[in-house]
């Protein structure tokens, strides 16, 4: 998916992985996109590092008169969002919580597709201790504050009917993990391959959103100014996406060994915290306007959103 975690303490702009979209410095019309992302690489990751490897996203942009791509990375969504807004990125890609808090921020955040649907996070618990949740009563869970892990804790434990029961503190995930091998840290939320590979070095799975039927959502965002300077651009970035993920699709097994490679994992944790449905093939999915929604609705009961919106008039707007 186009947004991951960065294991980096520093965001990392990557300004000479400009890719010619273009036919070079001839003068033409075309002009720079700048995306911001996140990446435990320092380079495009997932269905965005996908598209860029491919070069699905240089020929689909092209038409909207993108002659380059140049990426920054940050260290979480919600710097990312903050990048948009302050001018110094074209498009973020990003996980829901930081797109709808951006949204309920600032009217002119345009969503120009999910990029991903039904993405799953695990309860992860500590070595020899509890393998349900409601063995953390009394306890803590620690997750990234506004990130989808952050939301993801909160809403296993209203599941489970234990809120205000467990803590959910504010902890980035690499140090989570660290303290979860320690001992000093009852459990964390993890997604991808991660939370696979700690399930095999024998960290108990305690919950996850798919054992609800929860999930959650990749969010693409743009601000207004710059859709109106560029018309064309949204549905170039719809094509583009679902190009990508169509291809991901096709190509299931490759893209697996691929994100194996370049997270430095095993290719079986990857198959086994990645599905081929979560790559939509269309901007706007029913399914994945649905997550969306729930995610929104939790928020906005959180306290977490500034403002309210109407999510499916954002979404479908543009479909």
């Amino acid at each position: 998916m186009f947004r991951h975690l960065a294991r980096t303490a520093l965001t990392l702009v990557v300004l000479g992985s400009a890719v010619a979209c273009g036919s070079g410095g001839d003068g033409s019309d075309g002009y720079t996109l700048r995306i911001g992302a996140t990446s435990p690489t320092g380079t495009p990751a997932g269905s965005l590092g996908w598209g860029d490897k491919e070069g699905i996203l240089a020929r689909e942009l092209k038409e909207a008169g993108v002659d380059k791509i140049e990426y920054s990375f940050f260290q979480s969504g919600s710097d990312v969002a903050s990048a948009l807004i302050a001018g110094a990125v074209d498009v973020a890609a990003i996980g829901d919580n930081p797109g709808l808090r951006t949204r309920s921020k600032n009217p002119e955040v345009v969503l120009l597709s999910l990029d991903s649907i039904n993405g799953d996070a695990w309860l992860v618990g500590a070595k020899g201790g509890p393998t349900d949740i409601e063995g953390l009563v009394g306890k803590s869970v620690t997750a990234p504050q506004g990130t989808i892990r952050d939301r993801a804790a909160k809403q296993l434990i209203d599941a489970a009917g234990l809120t205000g029961k467990i803590q959910v503190r504010d902890v980035p995930t690499p140090e989570s993990i660290a303290g979860l091998s320690s001992g000093q840290i009852d459990a964390t939320v993890v997604t991808g391959a991660s939370a696979i590979e700690l399930e095999h070095k024998g960290f108990p799975i305690i919950d996850s959103l798919g054992r609800h039927g929860m999930g959650s959502t990749g969010t693409n965002i743009a601000l207004t100014p710059f859709l109106d300077q560029h018309p064309g651009f949204a549905d170039a970035w719809r094509t583009a996406v679902t190009a990508v993920n169509r291809d991901i699709r096709d190509n299931f097994d490759e893209y697996a060994q691929w994100v194996a490679q370049t997270d430095g994992t095993e290719l079986e944790f990857v198959k086994e915290s990645t599905r081929p449905d979560e790559f939509n093939t269309e901007p706007f999915p029913a399914e994945g306007v649905d997550q969306l929604q729930a995610a929104y609705d939790f928020l906005d009961a959180d306290g977490s959103l500034e403002n309210s919106f109407d999510v499916r008039e954002w979404a479908g707007a543009k479909s």
